[in-house]
């Protein structure tokens, strides 16, 4: 038989093609001859970017630098200010530079003012230094000035509640109501980190080299790198300018401040959205180099490609006429740096500048000059089309072949040595001649690369589960990570009944479903994760691909351990603890539990005096002790600062009791070592609460262990406290009133009620201003005061006494209720004196009223012979007068009548209380009359509250009187009742 000539597939197919083929290179030439716009449109995107750029930065250089510019130009009033207090003192500008009191009266004459400059710009802070000292006992280095920073930088808020001091005097805090800083300093230190003192060194040392005038102020101007004014504070910019007197004398610098956060929003508001995607950072460069350090950015783009570059570096495409960069995984950007014009720091302060840089990825800038080009190269698709059309009609006719050729493959698909049959084509069997080829490089290539996975330890294992064809392909990695029999051969194939027993002998019961298995295995060699990853795209096949992840899932399982953990001390923090503890509760049975709240007594102290890493040396040394409890089964958490808690369950209350007595006698053993070698002991104030006697609940038992523990700091310290639940209804109040009573402290808003007092005559002689603030936890004026004593604010409770009552009995004189002569009675706590600036505030708004005060000194507090004479010196200086409130009871006694010698003493109502029945209150009453009647004294009867009380009160020559049957205290001042005054008048005439 004749064998059947091969016929060559290009023999068939080469004449059609060969026509459209010449048409496509006919329209493919066409379009390129007929380019060129192309390049016009990819200078055009170019340019945008660089306008933006420019637009950007003239926005930000408004919002910044001419800004802070326009600001320190305005800023010559300070010279002036100085200049005057200089003269009014009488100094010389050499002073300064020694005289801490001169130094104080400057920082509060500029201070006020620059507040204001504050808030009406975008600034984050103000600062003034002094070339003087601090403070008389601070350090020779430390200078003077304030600093203070706004949390709300653009809004102006009359309170001063958003700003913040960083450096400055406390007192002048106080007086602006501007609360300290947790970085707070008292001064400006010349020594530290390194760089944090540059923004007033510099121009500071600059005016004093070049001995400037006054007028050239801005040309010492200073533009700060990015710093931190302390080591936890953040990152920061400034804009000083030194402070030059008349005669030229370099005094201070004075500045502003904008965080980097602050720098970010600005650019943020300032750039320009353009019609691809663009991403901006202001930094600094070195002059003559294309490197610049990042400083503040904005643009989501910028986080994800440059978040973490500390310097970018880009070239110069002068071709284009822009820059150009790589991110770090490579991919290509353009950027347009442009310098920021900084006036009056040219060439005295490095050789560094400031830029602004925009910058787009080249694919999305040139996405139009893109995807114009795609549009010509589309014009080749028609011709391809038409090539496409013709192709397949002609090849339909030798297809069959290769269709026959292709169903042989599937049917051999897997085995090791291929062999198919010739279809007489050339090109076909050619083709099937390089498929076995193929075939037998394929063992070869898998076998190669089994052995590089092995030697590269990458241990991955697949399988192919075909369930039609009731075969699985497993490779011998996957026997190997599996621990099944060792095979030969690079891969092999096994039927399904086979692989199901190994694989569920493996992981026990397990579903080839879904996209992701994590399962745990135990061997000999420990436990290991092994991850597999099912593909399931392909019809009746799934592709498997084991992996083992075991140091992935160990590092997970470390990384839950840290969220769970306080990085100091390394126990559970709150929010582990809260779970653990909730947990703990919902599984106890019979047993009993106590939730142990601890305070450390003395960690401000520490802090305050040694510093604050010593503070967390004791605070670290304690939470070691209190591992102690894990021995009982204990779950203790570092819950604040310087608060810890426990919660340990036990059979009976006793037991828990005996470990608590065992782990404070443990403490005693436990010392903090100093370097100077003294060893301070641990002092720890504790809280405890019982479940289920006190609460089930996890939120009651912790606030109740917090109640206890607070009743303890606040008495005693030193020891562990039950929860007494007759005590927290008492005093409950000390917890949930705080906020309450901090409010009204803070504003200075509070109400008061007037009560009458009146002569023998029926004549009103003054009222008593009696303080009603309106509370929702607290009742009473005398639980506010327990309150304000326990928080140490009976210094804020007297300013505030003086200011709102005060403030009452003016309006009150507005509305033409208050006379000219009425005496105003106002309680003075006994243990506090108004400071000088509380005085010159009172004297400002309320001159006029202070020659009608009685100022009562209250029995609550102990009074000292310098509050006592402080007080009087006030009286005697307003033209008012002195008066103890409640004699005979708390510290109001003899003593104190002695000591302070008063214009009026008030005898309290207990024992004015039937008076006319009682002997003994008579002899009290007949003894004090006869010592008031010697020393000038007069006599006012507090409490009265019947007829019989009052007649028999006249009738031994009491003065004044004030009680119920009087009249009532009123928000409003009202005449007394014509009744009572006739009354009074009939018993006077008795008398």
């Amino acid at each position: 038989m004749k064998k059947k000539r091969s016929e060559s597939i290009r023999t068939q197919l080469l004449g059609p093609l060969l026509i459209l083929l010449v048409l496509q290179a006919a329209i493919i030439a066409g379009t390129v001859l007929f380019g060129g716009v192309s390049t016009k449109l990819k200078k055009n995107e170019i340019n945008i970017l660089t306008e933006n750029t420019n637009n950007t930065k003239q926005g930000f250089e408004k919002e910044t630098i001419h800004h802070w510019v326009m600001m320190l130009n305005n800023s010559g009033f300070m010279s002036d200010e100085i200049n005057e207090i200089l003269k009014k003192e009488k100094q010389e500008p050499e002073a300064i530079s020694a005289d801490y009191d001169l130094n104080r009266l400057i920082v509060d004459k500029i201070m006020e003012k620059s507040i204001e400059m504050l808030h009406l710009s975008n600034a984050t802070g103000v600062f003034l230094v002094l070339n003087g000292p601090a403070a008389v006992k601070s350090p020779a280095e430390m200078r003077a000035g304030f600093y203070i920073r706004n949390s709300n930088p653009g809004g102006y808020i009359n309170d001063n509640s958003s700003l913040l001091m960083e450096r400055g005097l406390p007192s002048l805090a106080e007086k602006y109501n501007i609360p300290l800083d947790s970085f707070w300093e008292l001064g400006f230190l010349d020594a530290g980190a390194k760089g944090t003192a540059d923004f007033y060194q510099k121009p500071l040392a600059a005016a004093f080299k070049n001995r400037g005038e006054k007028k050239d102020t801005m040309r010492y101007a200073y533009l700060s790198s990015p710093f931190r004014l302390s080591p936890k504070d953040m990152q920061i910019i400034t804009y000083s300018v030194p402070i030059i007197l008349e005669d030229g004398t370099v005094v201070g610098v004075y500045g502003l401040e904008m965080t980097v956060n602050q720098l970010e929003q600005i650019l943020g508001q300032e750039q320009v959205s353009g019609s691809f995607n663009e991403c901006w950072f202001l930094g600094i460069r070195e002059k003559g180099t294309n490197t610049i350090v990042p400083v503040a950015q904005s643009g989501y783009l910028y986080n994800q490609y440059f978040n973490e570059s500390a310097r970018i570096d880009y070239k110069d495409n002068l071709k284009e006429n822009i820059s150009s960069l790589k991110s770090l995984e490579g991919t290509k950007w353009y950027a347009s740096v442009s310098k920021l014009e900084t006036p009056g720091t040219e060439g005295l302060y490095g050789e560094h500048e400031w830029v602004i840089a925009g910058m787009a990825r080249q694919k999305d800038l040139l996405s139009f000059y893109n995807a114009l080009r795609r549009m010509l190269l589309s014009s080749m698709l028609v011709p391809l089309i038409f090539s496409l059309l013709g192709a397949y009609i002609i090849g339909k006719i030798v297809t069959e072949p290769i269709r026959r050729l292709v169903e042989e493959l599937r049917n051999k698909s897997g085995s090791k040595s291929l062999s198919l049959e010739r279809v007489h084509v050339k090109e076909i069997d050619e083709l099937t001649e390089t498929i076995e080829m193929l075939n037998r490089d394929v063992d070869r290539a898998s076998f190669k690369m089994s052995g590089i996975l092995e030697h590269a330890n990458v241990l991955v294992g697949v399988f192919e589960y075909e369930e039609e064809k009731n075969r699985v392909f497993c490779s011998r990695s996957l026997y190997e990570m599996l621990g099944w029999e060792k095979i030969k051969e690079p891969y092999c194939y096994i039927k399904i009944e086979q692989f199901l027993p190994l694989l569920n002998q493996a992981f026990g019961e397990i579903e080839l479903k879904g996209d992701r298995i994590l399962k745990r295995l135990e061997g000999p060699e420990g436990i290991k994760w092994i991850e597999i990853i099912l593909d399931e795209s392909k019809k009746g096949t799934v592709l498997g691909i084991c992996t083992d992840v075991t140091i992935n899932v160990e590092e997970k399982e470390k990384l839950e351990r840290e969220r769970n953990l306080d990085l100091l001390t390394e126990i559970y923090n709150r929010r582990a603890f809260r779970e653990k503890a909730e947990a703990a509760i919902e599984g106890i049975g019979d047993e009993v539990a106590a939730v142990i709240m601890w305070d450390l007594d003395n960690l401000k102290y520490i802090n305050d005096t040694y510093g604050h890493d010593e503070g967390d040396r004791y605070i670290v040394l304690f939470a070691n002790c209190l591992k102690k409890f894990l021995e009982k089964g204990g779950i203790i958490s570092r819950y604040s600062g310087d608060e810890f808690v426990v919660l340990i369950k036990g059979s009976e209350k006793e037991e828990i009791r005996r470990t608590v007595r065992d782990f404070m006698k443990h403490l005693r053993v436990f010392t903090l070592k100093m370097e100077s070698g003294y060893q301070f002991p641990i002092r720890v104030s504790g809280g405890l609460s019982w479940y289920p006697d006190d609460a089930r609940d996890f939120d009651a038992l912790f606030n109740y262990a917090d109640f206890a523990m607070y009743m303890v700091k606040h008495s005693v310290k030193g020891v562990v406290k039950e929860f007494d639940i007759s005590e927290f209804k008492h005093n409950s109040y000390m917890l949930t009133g705080s906020e309450e009573l901090n409010r009204m402290l803070d504003k200075k808003e509070v109400r008061f009620a007037f009560q009458p007092i009146a002569t023998r005559e029926g004549i009103i002689y003054g009222y008593e201003l009696l303080m009603r603030p309106e509370f929702s936890n607290i009742k009473g004026i005398s639980e506010v005061l327990n309150l304000t004593r326990a928080q140490a604010k009976l210094p804020q409770m007297e300013i505030l006494t003086w200011i709102a009552g005060l403030r009452a009995a003016k309006a009150e004189v507005e509305a033409g209720q208050l006379g000219k002569d009425e005496k105003l009675f106002i309680n003075s706590i006994a243990s506090v004196c108004l400071t000088k600036e509380g005085i010159k505030e009172l004297e400002e708004h309320y001159g006029e009223l202070l020659s009608r005060v009685v100022i009562e000194l209250t029995e609550g507090e102990p009074a000292s012979q310098t509050f006592m004479q402080c007080k009087k010196d006030m009286a005697r200086q307003w033209g008012g007068l002195t008066a103890i409130d409640d004699f005979g009871t708390g510290y109001n006694s003899e003593a104190i009548l002695l000591h302070m010698r008063p214009d009026i003493v008030k005898m309290d109502m207990s024992l004015i209380r039937r008076i006319h029945e009682d002997p003994n209150r008579q002899i009290i009453l007949k003894n004090l009359m006869g010592f008031a009647e010697k020393n000038s004294i007069r006599v006012l009867a507090e409490g009265v509250e019947t007829a019989e009380e009052l007649e028999f009160l006249m009738s031994f020559g009491v003065d004044f009187f004030q009680g119920y049957y009087i009249a009532r205290p009123q928000m409003e001042i009202r005449p007394l009742d014509p009744y009572i005054v006739k009354k009074m008048q009939e018993f006077s005439g008795k008398a």
